[in-house]
């Protein structure tokens, strides 16, 4: 467990409540032997995996505490409709 100080966040957390945490993690390609056009591909399929796009997206315009719920709701309905077509594919039981 972590320790917390009387401002309520974590002793060992680089980002004061002053700044904000950011809310991906830093991407890196090395160019290397693939050469540039190919750490382009590879740079674009970690940015669509980390979903920062999409962040980025719905993050440009204020949406309405009503919308997200739906959204969310949405979200984790289509996340569950996933895990059980991969789950019957695979041929496990579904919980």
């Amino acid at each position: 467990m972590s320790s917390r100080d009387a401002g309520g966040y974590e002793r060992d957390d680089p980002y004061p409540p002053s700044q904000s945490r950011p809310r991906h993690r830093a991407l890196e390609v090395t160019v290397g032997e693939r050469g540039v056009e190919g750490a382009i591909r590879l740079f674009k399929k970690l940015v669509q995996r980390d979903g920062i796009l999409r962040d980025l997206k719905r993050h440009s315009r204020y949406e309405k505490p009503g919308d997200r719920r739906r959204r969310k709701k949405r979200e984790a309905a289509r996340r569950l409709r996933k895990q059980e077509s991969r789950a019957r594919a695979r041929g496990l039981p579904m919980d």
